[in-house]
């Protein structure tokens, strides 16, 4: 009977172990907010929702966020209300970031795009498609030719696009910005074309290119990713 108890005994000790081994393992928070909208006119309420953020140990109620309305701006104090609202004074391109926090600490970041435009019934350009590089395309000269095409925009307004680089999706940043100058294909899209030197060979890049209009609209392409040829 004794050596019963003390195998049963043992038993639960085991499972107990193996509870507490696997409650010990903390994930982090999942970061992800809204803007409403997120195109606006200078000084209008936006209002950046967070409801949505998750833990995998905590209830949401319990996670704090904090905002930073405006790159490299300081940080709201940490709290467990997860909205907020500000404005910009400015027409431009604002990229908001969210931390949240659990009660561990751990922390997650996102950072979306705010459009700040003089007139909110302007409407944007049409999204530009990649031409080249390819998706995916390797063996890439450390000088690129970058390529897309577009319908231009539906108020027949000017255009001007910059190229986003990086070597991860986060990372990527304007090389180029202003470029102006296009042709007319047979189809009547508008053809753009510009060489960049100085990428590093047996490294993949994400690129896009964003097109701007006088109104202060800002529209991405899709991202993609190319790699440079190895080095000799």
């Amino acid at each position: 009977m004794n050596r019963f108890l003390l195998i049963a005994f043992a038993t639960m000790f085991l499972i107990s172990c193996e509870k507490d081994n696997s409650n010990s393992e903390n994930h982090l928070p999942k970061a992800t907010f809204i803007t409403n909208p997120s195109i606006a006119g200078v000084n209008q309420q936006i209002l950046f929702d967070a409801s949505a953020v998750t833990d995998n140990e905590d209830p949401s109620d319990a996670l704090q966020v904090c905002w930073s309305f405006i790159e490299d701006e300081s940080f709201t104090p940490f709290s467990t209300s997860k909205t907020a609202t500000h404005s910009y004074d400015q027409v431009g391109v604002y990229f908001p970031r969210l931390v949240v926090r659990d009660t561990y600490p751990l922390t997650d970041t996102i950072t979306a795009m705010v459009v700040i435009v003089y007139d909110v019934n302007n409407k944007p350009p049409d999204i530009a498609t990649i031409i080249t590089p390819p998706n995916f395309e390797d063996y890439m000269k450390p000088t690129v030719i970058f390529g897309w095409k577009t319908k231009g925009d539906p108020e027949d307004d000017s255009l001007s696009f910059d190229i986003w680089v990086g070597r991860s999706i986060p990372s990527m940043a304007i090389i180029k910005s202003g470029i102006v100058d296009y042709y007319y294909d047979s189809n009547h899209f508008k053809n753009y074309y510009d060489t960049i030197s100085g990428f590093q060979n047996d490294q993949s890049y994400y690129w896009k290119v964003a097109a701007k209009d006088p109104n202060g609209n800002y529209v991405f392409s899709e991202t993609q990713i190319f790699y440079t040829e190895p080095a000799n």
